[in-house]
């Protein structure tokens, strides 16, 4: 990764963490920063296991999945909440950061839970990376 890539995502996750600390005080800590979540995890391992047909462990993994990438989606909702406090190089490498990390473990959890991703909007998002000019090569 060059440094003009690390300077943006370093950039970008200190104003998430900036706008989380601001809409949610002491709890931003825990949403902005690391990966997995404990208590998270657990919570959702508990529910599922509670409300649905999964297995603990299943529904334990699902957990894990649906909480390592929750800086992510910070960054995701603080863009949604703020586009403006961000730089087009911020929000570039933010972007590529979220779609290299959080797919995955949607998909995982989506698997796990029987509920398999599928390509509705037919662009090949099961297929791998696309060769064409509307993709993104890195």
């Amino acid at each position: 990764m060059n440094e003009h890539i690390e300077q943006s995502i370093e950039s970008s996750r200190a104003k998430v963490a900036t706008i989380f600390r601001e809409l949610a005080a002491e709890r931003a800590g825990s949403l902005c920063e690391g990966l997995c979540v404990p208590a998270v995890a657990d919570s959702i391992a508990n529910a599922l296991v509670r409300e649905s047909e999964l297995e603990p462990k299943a529904a334990r993994d699902i957990g894990f999945h649906l909480s390592d990438w929750h800086s992510d989606a910070a960054f995701v909702v603080a863009l949604h909440l703020f586009p403006e406090r961000f730089t087009p190089a911020e929000i570039d490498a933010g972007i590529e950061h979220f779609l290299i990390h959080a797919p995955n473990h949607v998909a995982a959890a989506a698997a796990l839970y029987g509920r398999p991703v599928e390509d509705i909007f037919e662009v090949g998002a099961l297929n791998g990376p696309m060769d064409d000019e509307t993709s993104k090569n890195v």
